[in-house]
C-alpha cells in the first residue's frame, strides 16, 4: 500500500468543535475569577490560586485559537484545556472544606475528552482521571453516610458510566461518519481510486516526498483507447466492467510510490516520487500489456481494451500540478495519434 493511501489525510477541524473549545475557554475564563474569589475569601488560597493561572491560560488559548486555522494547533489548545481542566478538578477534589458536590464535576471529563480529543485520546484522558477522582473519592469520603445507602452509590456509578459510555459511543459514531463522508468526497465511487478533487493536496504531499529524497516526481496520464465504442457495442455494464479492471491494474502495478486517480470517464493518472522516469516507464509498459490482456467478453464477443499513456517527469522544487498535468496529456494524446496502445514519454 502506498504512502498516500497509508496517509490520513488532514482533515479540517469541525467548525462546532472549534465553537465549543472556544465559548469553553471563555466560561473558564470569566467563571475561574469568580470561583477563585469565592475560594480566596474561604480561606482556599491553593485552589483560588490554581483557578486565576486557569483563567489566564484560557485567555491565551482563545487568543491563539483565534489566530489559527491549523488542525494541529486546535488539537493542542483541546489537550491542553482538557489536562488542565482535569489537573484542577483533581486539586479542588483533594481540598479540605470542599463540600461531595463537587465531584459532580467529574461527569464533564468524558464528554469534554471525547468530544474535544476524539475516542483515543478522549478514552485514556477519562480512564485515568476517573480512577484518580474514584481514588480521592474513596480516599476523603469513605466515612461519609452516602456508603450507608449503597442504592446511591449504585447510581453514582451508574450515572458515570453512562455518560461515559454515551460520550465514547457518540464520538466513536461520529468518526466513523466523518471517514465515511470523506472517503465519499475523496474517493470514485465506480473504482476506489482517488477521485480529481485529491489531485492537489496528494501531489503536495508527493513533491514533498521528492523533493526530501532528492528524486523527480513524475506523472502518468492513461485513457482507454475507443471506450465509447465498447460501451456502444458491449454496454455500459461491460464499459464499468472494464473501468474497474483497469482501475485493479493501475493499483497492483503502481506499487507503494504511486497514487492513483480516476480523472473522469476512461482518463486516468498516477502520480509517482520516490523513483526514476526509467521506472516509470516499466511500470506503465506493465499496465499497458496487462490492459491489452484483459480477458472480458459480452454476449457480443471479446472486448478489445488497450490503453494509450503519456508520462513526464520534473526534478524541479517547484513544480506546479496544473502544468505537468497540461504536458502529461499532451503526450498522452500523442499516443493516441501515433496509433494507440503506446507509450509517449
Amino acid at each position: 500500500m502506498n504512502s498516500s493511501k497509508k496517509l490520513t489525510f488532514n482533515k479540517h477541524i469541525d467548525s462546532h468543535k472549534k465553537s465549543v473549545l472556544n465559548v469553553l475557554l471563555l466560561f473558564t475564563f470569566i467563571g475561574g475569577f469568580v470561583f477563585a474569589s469565592i475560594n480566596y475569601l474561604r480561606g482556599m488560597t491553593l485552589l483560588a490560586t490554581t483557578e486565576i493561572v486557569a483563567s489566564l491560560v484560557s485567555l491565551g488559548l482563545f487568543i491563539y485559537l483565534k489566530n489559527s486555522h491549523n488542525d494541529s494547533h486546535f488539537k493542542l489548545a483541546a489537550l491542553l484545556f482538557v489536562g488542565m481542566f482535569c489537573g484542577i478538578m483533581l486539586i479542588a477534589f483533594s481540598q479540605g472544606g470542599i463540600s461531595i458536590t463537587v465531584f459532580t464535576f467529574a461527569l464533564l471529563i468524558p464528554l469534554l475528552a471525547h468530544l474535544l480529543l476524539g475516542t483515543k485520546t478522549g478514552l485514556v484522558i477519562t480512564t485515568f482521571f476517573l480512577m484518580l477522582s474514584g481514588l480521592v473519592f474513596l480516599y476523603r469520603y469513605i466515612n461519609h453516610e452516602v456508603f450507608n445507602h449503597p442504592a446511591a452509590i449504585a447510581n453514582i456509578i451508574t450515572v458515570t458510566l453512562l455518560i461515559w459510555g454515551l460520550s465514547f459511543s457518540y464520538e466513536q459514531a461520529n468518526e466513523r461518519y466523518k471517514e465515511k463522508l470523506i472517503s465519499l468526497a475523496s474517493r470514485d465511487f465506480l473504482t476506489g481510486l482517488f477521485n480529481r478533487s485529491m489531485l492537489k493536496e496528494i501531489f503536495q504531499i508527493k513533491l514533498h516526498e521528492s523533493i526530501e529524497n532528492k528524486t523527480p516526481i513524475s506523472l502518468l496520464v492513461a485513457d482507454l483507447d475507443r471506450f465509447k465504442e465498447i460501451n456502444d457495442k458491449h454496454g455500459h455494464d461491460i464499459g464499468d466492467q472494464v473501468i474497474k479492471q483497469f482501475a485493479e491494474i493501475l493499483n497492483r502495478y503502481s506499487g507503494r510510490h504511486g497514487s492513483c486517480f480516476r480523472l473522469g470517464g476512461e482518463e486516468f493518472c498516477v502520480i509517482f516520487s520516490q523513483i526514476s522516469l526509467n521506472e516509470c516507464l516499466q511500470i506503465a509498459e506493465k499496465i499497458r500489456l496487462a490492459t491489452e490482456n484483459l480477458d472480458i467478453s459480452s454476449e457480443n464477443g471479446h472486448v478489445s481494451v488497450t490503453v494509450s499513456i503519456g508520462m513526464t517527469e520534473c526534478s524541479n522544487r517547484h513544480c506546479s500540478m496544473t502544468n505537468l498535468l497540461k504536458e502529461t496529456d499532451k503526450k498522452m494524446y500523442q499516443a493516441k495519434h501515433s496509433g494507440r496502445n503506446r507509450i509517449v514519454v
